[in-house]
Parts: structure tokens; sequence; C-alpha cells
């Protein structure tokens, strides 16, 4: 697939078409709007038949031009090293080959894959879309080596909660969960809200991995959207959402509360985008639900 340019416009060029359609839309009022925001152009897709619904992905640290992504859930607890443009990643010989086996795992709901400095990948089972569970947790996973491996045991479970969360399921379905991201240190989840277009900031301060965790609360903020991927630049200056509509990257502020830094964003034609990371400083690399790549220049967002 070429690799062209990482976005383009749609709209009506002719003031004659536009006032055309302007009436035509006035005479029907039953007719569907007009879809806003960018239409992007793919630049890559995901080929192999083992992943139907890629859910999370991430860039890997350790080894060039590989991205780990998962399915969503009713699919084995497994994970997938891709290229850029969405070619499989396996080892040479390996007959039957059904990805990299999270030893000892279940995917529940795995919503998103993150991973931090020192060769580990975390994968947030916290799909929680009727705000019912109380099984969520986080894998920790060394990173493998996509040329070699076939299965890998996890290094901890997690075992997480909401504090704030009182009833199961709560009256606003508020606490499904498609994002987590590393960043000094510390893991943080964002939700996705059911009923509104918010999100609440959480932080795991405590790694036990034989009682749950609670996630400390560190505010709700409007996110544009329902929030289904969120990544943070390597260098760790810059956070990355994305929603059915919207990306947002925000800039790193002192304390570190992320969504109380400065704002770019830029309006997308409406899609179920389901997953976003940074491929550079100024690249990013979104996933949607057709196993469709696509890649936004950051500085193409604005204020």
């Amino acid at each position: 697939m070429q690799k062209n340019s990482p976005f383009y416009s749609s709209g009506f060029q002719s003031g004659i078409l536009f006032t055309f359609f302007v009436v035509l839309a006035a005479c029907d009022s039953n007719s569907d709007p007009e879809p806003t925001g960018v239409k992007l152009s793919p630049y890559g897709q995901v080929t192999s038949g083992l992943i139907p619904e890629p859910s999370g992905i991430v860039k890997s640290r350790k080894f060039t031009d590989v991205f780990w992504i998962h399915n969503d859930k009713g699919n084995n607890a497994r994970i997938f090293a891709i290229t850029g443009n969405g070619e499989l990643i396996k080892p040479a010989g390996v007959s039957g080959y059904d990805g990299i086996q999270i030893k000892n795992s279940d995917n529940v709901d795995w919503e998103d894959i993150t991973s931090d400095d020192q060769g580990f990948l975390y994968i947030a089972d916290l799909g929680n879309k009727d705000s019912d569970r109380k099984d969520l947790a986080i894998y920790k996973v060394a990173e493998p080596d996509p040329l070699s491996a076939v299965s890998v045991k996890f290094e901890a479970k997690y075992p997480v909660y909401y504090p704030d969360q009182k009833a199961f399921p709560p009256a606003a379905g508020n606490y499904n969960c498609e994002s987590i991201f590393w960043s000094d240190g510390k893991l943080f989840v964002l939700t996705k809200h059911e009923s509104d277009g918010n999100t609440r900031l959480y932080r795991l301060d405590s790694l036990k991995t034989d009682k749950p965790n609670g996630l400390t609360f560190i505010g709700t903020y409007p996110a544009g959207g329902k929030v289904t991927g969120a990544d943070c630049s390597l260098d760790g200056t810059s956070l990355a959402l994305i929603t059915y509509g919207e990306i947002r990257v925000y800039k790193s502020v002192p304390g570190r509360n992320w969504l109380e830094g400065s704002l770019a964003k830029l309006s997308l034609s409406p899609m179920k985008y389901e997953g976003v990371c940074f491929a550079g400083q100024d690249t990013l690399v979104i996933t949607n639900e057709e196993r469709f790549i696509y890649r936004v220049a950051v500085s193409s967002l604005k204020p």
C-alpha cells in the first residue's frame, strides 16, 4: 500500500455544489447530517486472519518497526507483532502459528496495551461496558522476541478496582476503560463513558498481586467523546487520546496532571477508532475496527 499523505480533507470545493446540497438537505428533513472532520487515508491494514478485531496498539521500544497489538474480548489470550504497515511478524518455520500466547491468563475483555522503559508490556483487561465487573486486571509481560516466541508467562497480574464505584452496575455506566499508558514510572488509565463525553483519569500507585489495587482518582475531564485509546510519547512530553471522532494531544505540565496540559486536537470523520500510539515524536498510529492503520502528524493538530 502506498505511504501517502497522513490525511486528506473532504468537502465541497465549489460554491455551486455547496448551495445545491444545502437546498437538497433543506428539502429532506429526514436526511442524515453530512459527517464532519478529516477523513483519514489508510496507511496500511492488518492482514492476518488471526487478528479479526485489533484493539490496543503500542510501538515496541526494543525492536525496529514492531508494533504490539491484540484482539478484543472473545478471543484467546495472545498478543501479536506487526509492522507499521500491518504485516504479521512471526517466527520462521513454525507451523500452526497462533500468535504469542500469554500463559495462564484470560482475555475477559482486553482493551489496550502499553509499555515501560524497562522492557515490559502491560495489557489492560479493563473492558467493562456494563460497569459490572469485579475482576478487572492488568497483566505485566516481559516483551518477547517476535521472531522466536510463541508463548510467554506473565510476570505479574495486578487486580484493580475503582474505589469510587459503589454499585455494580451504577446508574451511570461510566466504568468502562479502553485506554492505558505509562508515564514517570506509573500506569494510568482513562475511562470510556457511556453517558457523556467526559473521561476520568486514574493512576495505579500500588502493585499488589495477592489483593485488588485501588486506582487513585486524579480528576474528571472533557474528552470530546468516548476515549478508546491512549499513549504517552517516548520522551514523556505528550499524551495522545483517540475517540470515535477526534484526536487529542496534551503537553505535560508540572506534576503530570496530563489532562490539564495544553491541548491540540484534530476532528475526524466519525469511525470506530480502537487504538492510538506514538510511532515517533511527530507521528501517531491509529487503528480502527475494520483493521485499517492510519498515520497522522502531531504537527497537524491545532489548539
